[in-house]
């Protein structure tokens, strides 16, 4: 679900592995920096050559005109290390633009178990991979998880793939909390007196009291952000909003009944997914269900208006 605290599109099943993340991060920059040469800070890159990106230290390997792209752990908008915890949104995507302007490239296959993560960086992301779709087939391979924010950018791919029928998918919603702390502070014997230059600009304050009108500005937010989680999944997926509206309140799904909600495309090994890509094919490289998937996104484009 799209988590307006702390600007988080986070499956709520990992909160508990949030709370560990600074630790967690901590341990393996410790690791890292012990070994030979220190740690390793992913180098700036904008786009060019797969090849170029893979050195630079972006999350991408190549095999043969295979590009495969990890988006693994949770997603936060940039990471300057390599991470076995956190997917920086920032460093896929310039993977994937690299792998969208390498004419040598013709799939693309983003390897993808995370619960989703930070709001910022998800829209870019999610942008570049419908662009590299146009003109690439862009696979994704679900290895674990693919959830809130991750299902969120993921939806712009030619072809979802799990690889086991009790993978995770889904977690789409859109959510909040308000904390009016004004009590407690009180009882405390402490008052808050905030200055600010309007009603919304101090919501959520610690110690003052949150309003009626605060309380709809941020369901007006919630609304629109949830309206454009769904618009984007309709446009991507080519579910009627009929269809996505009862699997789209929160839960998540095994991958066996999200391919039957049509959130998925299929479920097969990632053997299977690189074994039908070795060779160049019709359809500008793509597979069968990668060109429909694709015509089924252009037929329904309209909807991005929703």
């Amino acid at each position: 679900m799209i988590e307006l605290s702390g600007l988080l599109a986070l499956d709520t099943l990992a909160l508990p592995a949030l709370a560990k993340l600074d630790h967690l991060l901590a341990q393996e920059r410790a690791a890292k920096s012990h070994q030979e040469g220190g740690l390793q800070e992913i180098s700036a890159y904008s786009a060019g050559l797969v090849q170029d990106a893979e050195r630079s230290g972006l999350p991408v390997t190549v095999r043969d005109n295979i590009a495969i792209v990890s988006l693994r752990g949770i997603m936060l908008k940039s990471y300057p290390y390599a991470s076995s915890y956190v997917a920086s949104s920032a460093h896929v995507r310039a993977a994937i633009k690299a792998a969208r302007l390498d004419e040598s490239i013709d799939h693309i296959v983003i390897m993808s178990d995370t619960p989703g993560g930070d709001v910022r960086g998800m829209h870019e992301l999610g942008d570049e991979i419908t662009a590299a779709a146009q003109s690439k087939n862009v696979v994704v391979q679900i290895e674990g998880t693919l959830a809130s924010a991750g299902y969120h950018v993921a939806v712009g791919a030619n072809a979802i793939y799990a690889s086991h029928r009790m993978n995770s998918v889904g977690s789409i919603g859109v959510r909040t909390a308000l904390w009016d702390s004004a009590e407690m502070y009180e009882n405390a014997g402490i008052k808050v007196i905030k200055v600010d230059t309007g009603e919304h600009k101090s919501t959520g304050l610690e110690g003052v009291p949150i309003t009626e009108p605060q309380v709809a500005e941020v369901q007006r937010v919630v609304d629109q952000l949830y309206a454009e989680f769904l618009a984007v999944i309709i446009a991507g997926r080519g579910i009627t909003e009929k269809e996505l509206k009862p699997l789209a309140d929160g839960r998540s799904w095994f991958a066996y009944e999200a391919e039957g909600f049509g959130l998925i495309d299929a479920i097969q090994p990632l053997e299977t997914t690189l074994a039908s890509l070795t060779a160049r094919q019709q359809n500008g490289g793509m597979t069968r269900a990668a060109a429909d998937r694709k015509s089924t996104r252009l037929n329904s484009s309209h909807l991005w208006h929703l």
